[in-house]
């Protein structure tokens, strides 16, 4: 096809077909706004998929030293010191009713660090995850078949990779101990 014919074809000079191009590659992609985009770690809790914003994240990490504490409910493991900062360990698999972490071959399980700004907390987890992103407009409410226990710290649900993916209640989770909420 000669460059004439092509333009025309084309609907323009070819001067006139590479500024119309120029200009459309210039403009901002119509693709969704970041804001409209969650950033969420993915963990695994006994056989059940999670997740929370990476917001919410203040740090992940693998060895720690837990000391227990006397007089605390059985989801809080203990304390730990991280950098001087004396944190709460939470077993998430004990708040939510669904037996408790162990690591594999009794080794220590990584943890994941909470925070709303205000509070922190180490979640202890099985297994860590991707960060993936995902549209807000995935978010759905926490699935109608969970166990009362666990919809509470369940803030929704989301398919990630064709497998149902539990979105943890954060604020729920860093709720006190002993406030009017926790059990």
């Amino acid at each position: 096809m000669s460059d004439e014919h092509a333009a025309h074809f084309l609907g323009g000079t070819p001067e006139e077909i590479l500024e119309a191009r120029a200009a459309s590659l210039a403009q901002e992609p119509a693709e969704e706004d970041a804001s409209d985009r969650l950033s969420m770690l993915l963990f695994r809790i006994g056989d059940e998929s999670y997740s929370v914003d990476v917001a919410d994240v203040r740090e992940i990490f693998q060895e720690y030293t837990v000391t227990s504490l006397p007089c605390t409910p059985e989801f809080i493991l203990g304390v730990t010191n991280i950098r001087g900062e004396i944190l709460s360990v939470t077993d998430p698999a004990i708040l939510m009713s669904l037996g408790r972490i162990v690591g594999p071959d009794d080794a220590q399980a990584p943890a994941v660090v909470i925070t709303n700004g205000l509070v922190a907390t180490a979640i202890v987890v099985d297994e860590i995850g991707d960060i993936v992103e995902v549209a807000k407009s995935a978010l759905e409410p926490p699935v109608s078949i969970i166990d009362r226990a666990q919809v509470e710290f369940v803030a929704g649900s989301m398919f990630i990779d064709g497998a149902m993916v539990g979105v943890l209640n954060v604020e729920r989770v860093l709720e006190p101990v002993g406030s009017s909420n926790h059990h």
